[in-house]
């Protein structure tokens, strides 16, 4: 049997499970132990299965029988930022809030004491800014962008070049040397393919 730990928090029984040499956690357990419905965010993991890395194993403590999906352990707090606790019931959003602020270093702190690691003071940042992708109104991933990133539409761009100070001088050389390259490398394969007519 795997190498597993069980952790208590906040009243539930949470897992952590090791597989091909990484920690896992089920997330049915999370889910639920949230107050959230289980199928909604079951269909959302499975909706990205790629970008948060589910892997179905067999738990026997939990289930002989049947599969649960699981999470690597250095998923989960990506994933936990991906609820909204404004979009939840207000019974459960302090709960909500919790796990998000708590569960994923809880959960590392059980996992590195019972190998006897030290375990490193892992915590998440007071602030961060976040690039969501959604489609058909479900966030399909999250990702961490320093503070001075910005998302604009391809048109945007020569406005924002026009603009003063939008740009450092070393930003619009750099804009204007790739700018420079792929122009060359466009009209050298616009040469390439009249040659070969």
């Amino acid at each position: 049997m795997p190498n597993q730990v069980t952790v208590p928090f906040h009243g539930s029984q949470l897992l952590i499970i090791e597989h091909n040499d990484q920690p896992y956690t089920p997330m049915k357990p999370i889910i639920e132990g949230m107050g959230l419905a289980w199928q909604s965010q079951l269909t959302k993991l499975n909706n990205n299965p790629k970008r948060w890395g589910i892997t179905k194993i067999i738990i026997p403590s939990i289930d002989k029988h049947n599969q649960m999906v699981c999470l690597p352990l250095r998923k989960l707090f990506g994933w936990l930022q991906t609820l909204s606790p404004n979009k939840v019931k207000p019974e459960i959003r302090n709960l909500v809030i919790q796990y998000q602020n708590e569960c994923d270093d809880v959960l590392w702190q059980h996992w590195n004491q019972q190998d006897s690691k030290p375990t490193p003071q892992v915590m998440p940042p007071k602030s961060m800014r976040l690039l969501m992708v959604m489609e058909q109104g479900q966030i399909v991933s999250t990702q961490v962008v320093p503070n001075d990133c910005m998302v604009f539409g391809r048109s945007e761009i020569p406005d924002l070049i026009k603009e003063p100070g939008f740009f450092s001088i070393q930003d619009l050389k750099r804009i204007a040397d790739i700018a420079m390259t792929k122009i060359t490398e466009a009209a050298q394969s616009n040469i390439q393919a009249i040659g070969h007519r």
